[in-house]
């Protein structure tokens, strides 16, 4: 089944690799250390870090002592802005169809669909640093 959420795994990675980032206290993070706590390829993140760094929103150190970590933007970056720099701008739309216009007057998807979006686009407009806020309190 199609997922609803349409974003890749590189962006998926960019987000998780984002707030690994912003719950760290070290001012870098090496690239392997997040590739053993979030259990991906090492490969496929160090794509992911590269794009993110050419958009800004991370700063990147090399050598032995190197690594990543959130640059001044990445931190003031909200959800939305990591998914673009690898995937571009989330399309939104209510038909899984892909159709402009629902062309079913009465989807059985239609409302469920409209109110995940509303959601999803909430959870776009937060910082990453709000997420880590929230964990936070629940502990």
């Amino acid at each position: 089944m199609q997922s609803i959420l349409r974003i890749s795994d590189a962006a998926a990675i960019a987000i998780h690799a984002a707030d690994y980032l912003a719950a760290k206290k070290d001012p870098l993070v090496p690239a392997m250390e997040i590739t053993r706590a979030l259990d991906i390829s090492y490969n496929h993140l160090s794509k992911v870090l590269q794009q993110l760094t050419r958009a800004g929103l991370l700063t990147a150190a090399r050598g032995p002592k190197g690594g990543f970590s959130l640059s001044q933007a990445g931190k003031k970056a909200r959800v939305r802005d990591f998914i673009a720099a690898i995937d571009g701008l989330p399309p939104a739309g209510d038909c899984l169809l892909k159709h402009k216009v629902c062309l079913h007057r009465n989807c059985v998807l239609g409302n469920f669909l409209s109110e995940t979006n509303e959601r999803f686009k909430a959870v776009l407009d937060r910082k990453i640093s709000d997420f880590r806020d929230l964990q936070g309190r629940r502990r």
